[in-house]
């Protein structure tokens, strides 16, 4: 079903998804002597924010049975606006928390502190998604190889369609694909590195407080095409180059950010 080349473009897209954030850290760690916590503290705080307090949001707004989220359900363009503005919202948040509370000034006063939260907070969302993801379907591919499909079903949780979906997606996959959400995830961690830069100032500076929502409200914009893209409004492409157009002005603004309103 899956041949050893493409076998290959997902080994390397799952070791790309753990090699990127661990080579920026070290790189980061070299470069600039910055302290490691701040980055175990940004994987942390995505996990936390992203990936369970976000959820219980779903649940009420677009899993339950309500006219809000019938209503949020049958129109791309609010879901689209609903789900940048929720990705948004939970982890610029859990950025603010974290440089407020979770990391005093008095033990990080450091600037270099952003950007190594930044790479942990994007790191782990790299390998907890793509990583993950082309682990799973590495170890589907193996399990269907050999003919053990309750291995093969088990794996994914012991859900018939769940299994169907897999298969179809091993079928389908192309090293183009893979090439393309290692890109992805590489515009996806740029970008948290920048907002992290906005989120910080906002946290340690009062009179700087605006980062806060302008971080929110990017995230927002950078993630709403890909809400289309589920609803089959947008081709992969156009979300994969908005992701990086956004990450790239973000970048720019962090840098100013980082190199004129910290201190350094």
């Amino acid at each position: 079903m899956v041949s050893n080349a493409m076998r290959i473009w997902l080994v390397a897209g799952a070791a790309f998804s753990a090699a990127l954030p661990v080579g920026l850290l070290v790189w980061w760690r070299v470069t600039r002597r910055a302290k490691l916590t701040p980055f175990f503290v940004g994987a942390l705080t995505f996990v936390v924010f992203a990936l369970v307090l976000e959820p219980l949001a779903h649940r009420f707004f677009l899993l339950s049975d309500s006219a809000l989220s019938r209503a949020l359900n049958a129109n791309p363009y609010l879901y689209m606006l609903y789900g940048g503005l929720a990705a948004g919202l939970f982890e610029e948040t859990g950025r603010y928390v974290a440089f407020r509370w979770l990391i005093p000034k008095r033990r990080f006063p450091e600037r270099d502190t952003a950007v190594s939260y930044g790479i942990g907070h994007g790191g782990v969302e790299a390998a907890l998604t793509l990583g993950s993801t082309y682990a799973m379907l590495l170890l589907v591919a193996a399990y269907l190889a050999r003919g053990n499909e309750p291995a093969a079903l088990a794996t994914v949780g012991g859900q018939a369609a769940a299994l169907a979906s897999v298969t179809q997606m091993l079928a389908s996959l192309t090293p183009g694909a893979v090439v393309l959400a290692m890109l992805e995830r590489g515009g996806a961690v740029l970008l948290h590195i920048a907002l992290s830069c906005f989120v910080f100032l906002a946290a340690r500076d009062k009179r700087q407080w605006t980062w806060y929502p302008f971080a929110v409200l990017l995230h927002a914009v950078a993630d709403m095409p890909a809400a289309l893209y589920q609803r089959g409004l947008l081709p992969l492409g156009v979300v994969e180059v908005w992701l990086w157009v956004v990450a790239l002005y973000a970048l720019r603004s962090a840098r100013k950010c980082y190199l004129e309103a910290m201190d350094p």
